[in-house]
């Protein structure tokens, strides 16, 4: 449907397509993560005990950052399936935002790879920290030009509800500058950090409610 009123075409979007399209960027980009776990040749695989041992030994960085990727991409899943419901309507503006954001989503899975490859590099963390930095950024951006004067939320929506889903948005972000900071000392294990979110999101949660 468009309107050419201005001889400008404006193509309206529901909401509920934003969801939909969404919804499958994070389902594939979190059933994606699972192939950066990957196992040698069958024909160079021994069959022993010892050496199927060693090869998940091998494997604890991979499982490390996929563990980590899946569970942040479901939170924030979650996360945006919140604010989304908060948001009444939608313009271009917010739709290219959440597009953008969206597109540091599908990005994760090479990124937990690459880390998972380089696990004593420490580009490689940086590389993973730095896309959910990027991807925090962008759930924060898209919350705070929904709520700005109440841009695209009912006008009853509290401020302090409002002020709480912000501050929420920015934990991975400064976690993940936190994490670039550490390997920027030369650590491998930067990406460990992201094992406090738990409980950074409880202390602010407690601060802020």
């Amino acid at each position: 449907m468009a309107d050419e009123s201005n001889g400008e075409a404006e193509v309206y979007l529901t909401k509920g397509r934003l969801e939909g399209l969404s919804d499958g960027i994070f389902a594939f980009a979190m059933t994606l993560l699972v192939v950066g776990l990957s196992l040698p040749e069958k024909s160079t695989i021994v069959q022993s005990t010892g050496y199927a041992i060693d090869l998940l030994v091998s494997l604890h960085s991979d499982l490390l950052h996929y563990i980590l990727a899946f569970l942040i991409l479901g939170a924030f899943w979650l996360s945006h399936h919140i604010q989304l419901n908060s948001v009444k309507s939608i313009d271009k503006a917010y739709v290219w935002i959440n597009l953008s954001m969206l597109l540091f989503v599908a990005l994760l899975p090479f990124t937990t790879s690459f880390s998972g490859d380089f696990p004593k590099v420490p580009i490689g963390a940086m590389v993973f920290e730095a896309n959910l930095f990027a991807l925090g950024m962008g759930m924060f951006c898209q919350w705070f030009y929904a709520t700005q004067g109440h841009r695209l939320v009912e006008p009853t929506l509290k401020l302090a509800y409002i002020r709480y889903i912000r501050i929420n948005n920015l934990i991975v972000p400064a976690v993940s500058v936190l994490g670039i900071l550490i390997a920027l000392t030369g650590s491998t294990w930067s990406s460990a950090i992201y094992l406090i979110l738990p409980v950074v999101d409880f202390v602010v949660s407690r601060l802020t409610r």
